[in-house]
């Protein structure tokens, strides 16, 4: 299709570049066209490139506009993009829905576990005091002394035999361990930590809780149901474009069921519980 045009395109312009004859106004019409073709199929693309791209990223409200818009400049896609703006909503319902059924809790270490660590280190590097290793001494064998005989020779001319040197026996290697190197004991702040866990409707009242979470791209209405031993939880999700998505414990259903539920238990009961 793009080649297509783009012939065409060059084809028209050729021949008024060639003949220098003003177009009718026909062929005008047809160049003002396949201009505005070209410029849509040129902004269709910066549109899905930018969508794609969004989506990787998981900003799926931005994918969801650029989808959106890409409409206008591929109506032979429209359908197609149609379909994926549609699942955007759906996922988007879905994501919301159930971040509000999720808390933020303070993770903190305490003090006491922290301390017990820091004199745990120290009771080690306590213990890694230099050592001093002292090698055994050398076992060194005596050697046999020949016996010589000789003659008995005058008195005065005793021949004086030469001493022997004794043995040099080296002094033991001393050899001494690298001092430690601990650094003194920190006792580091308490650690805090956001985590996120799921919600414990045990809190909630018998009866009937209407409350409503404010997003800047949705908006979500959630009403529990304590009835006896039982616990349903109903949302309404609203984007801000305006779509709206129906659950009942987390699983969609459409606006008829939904409406349908909720008025018999606001007949059940009238009056909205609160949270202590």
């Amino acid at each position: 299709m793009k080649v297509f045009t783009t012939i065409l395109l060059a084809f028209f312009i050729a021949q008024t570049s060639y003949a220098q004859i003003p177009l009718s106004k026909r062929d005008q019409a047809k160049k003002a066209e396949f201009e505005a073709q070209i410029a849509a199929e040129k902004k269709y693309d910066e549109l899905m490139i930018k969508a794609d791209r969004a989506f990787i990223s998981k900003d799926y409200v931005e994918a969801r506009m650029s989808y959106n818009e890409a409409i206008e400049y591929n109506k032979e896609k429209e359908q197609w993009l149609v379909s994926k703006v549609n699942d955007l909503d759906i996922l988007m319902a879905k994501i919301i829905m159930r971040e509000v059924d999720s808390i933020l809790v303070i993770e903190q270490k305490s003090v006491d576990q922290l301390k017990n660590i820091v004199r745990l280190e120290s009771e080690i590097a306590s213990r890694d005091e230099p050592m001093v290793m002292v090698m055994p001494k050398p076992i060194v064998e005596e050697e046999e002394v020949p016996v010589i005989l000789v003659e008995k020779a005058p008195e005065n001319e005793v021949e004086q035999m030469p001493e022997l040197e004794e043995p040099i026996v080296e002094e033991p290697n001393r050899i001494v361990a690298p001092e430690p190197t601990s650094k003194p004991a920190v006792i580091a702040a308490p650690v805090n930590k956001e985590v996120k866990v799921k919600e414990d409707f045990s809190r909630y009242p018998q009866g009937r809780s209407d409350e409503t979470f404010t997003f800047p791209d949705h908006s979500v209405r959630r009403i529990i149901i304590k009835d006896g031993i039982d616990t349903i939880v109903y949302k309404y999700v609203t984007h801000r474009w305006g779509g709206k998505f129906y659950f009942k414990d987390d699983v969609s259903i459409s606006e008829r069921i939904w409406k349908g539920e909720i008025l018999g238990f606001e007949k059940k009961y009238p009056t909205v519980s609160k949270l202590d």
